[in-house]
Formats: structure tokens, C-alpha cells, sequence
């Protein structure tokens, strides 16, 4: 079994409070991870998504525009981590085929304007 942390985290822009669901999740070896995040009161158009493991900093693992494909860092990809917007108030991330080394936090953040 895998243990998932999903954390719930503010975005990165002021104001700006972001819902992610599930908060935690236990997941076995092989099976797909669904996390949705919605922005409650925005609808920025730039969303991050990000992994952090026990005693690191986060890492990003992409940025989501709506109206475009994801962005992804090095070392991580769309079959992996497919990332879907069907609006801008909402993102969703799935984890495929989950493996010992997938068992993190994962969060998402997002702001007006992208970050460089």
C-alpha cells in the first residue's frame, strides 16, 4: 500500500483559496490517483502542481494554463502525471500506475500570472 498526503494549500496568489480533494488517500501498487483542486472565489488561469517528499522542499512537477497542454519539469511527464483543466476554476491531476517511489505530498497552487 501507498500512503498519499494530499495537503490542502492557499495558492500562491493573494486572496486566493484553493479546495483540493481527497485530502489523504491510501493507494495500492499499480492502481491510478485522482487529485482535483478548484479555486473557490478565482479563476486564475495558472495552476501548479507539486510533489514533496518527507524532508524536501516541494518540487513542481508542472504548470497548467487553462486553454493549453500542461508544462512539464524534467523527470516528469504526461502518461505519468496527465493533468486536465476543463475550466479555469479547476485542475485536476492523476498519478498512473502508482509505485513505492509516487509516495509523497502533492498540492497545487495557482496565481494570476505565471511565475518565473
Amino acid at each position: 500500500m501507498l500512503r498519499l498526503l494530499l495537503l490542502l494549500v492557499p495558492g500562491s496568489g493573494l486572496g486566493v483559496l484553493i479546495s483540493q480533494f481527497p485530502r489523504t488517500a491510501t493507494q495500492r501498487p499499480g492502481e491510478t490517483m485522482k487529485i482535483t483542486c478548484v479555486q473557490n472565489e478565482t479563476s486564475y488561469s495558472y495552476m501548479y502542481w507539486y510533489k514533496q517528499l518527507q524532508g524536501d522542499g516541494p518540487r513542481l512537477i508542472a504548470q497548467s494554463v487553462y486553454g493549453s497542454n500542461a508544462t512539464y519539469e524534467e523527470g516528469y511527464n504526461a502518461p505519468k502525471f496527465p493533468i486536465t483543466r476543463p475550466n479555469t476554476r479547476i485542475s485536476s491531476m492523476s498519478i498512473v500506475d502508482l509505485r513505492t517511489q509516487d509516495s509523497a505530498s502533492y498540492f497545487c497552487a495557482a496565481t494570476e500570472y505565471t511565475v518565473l
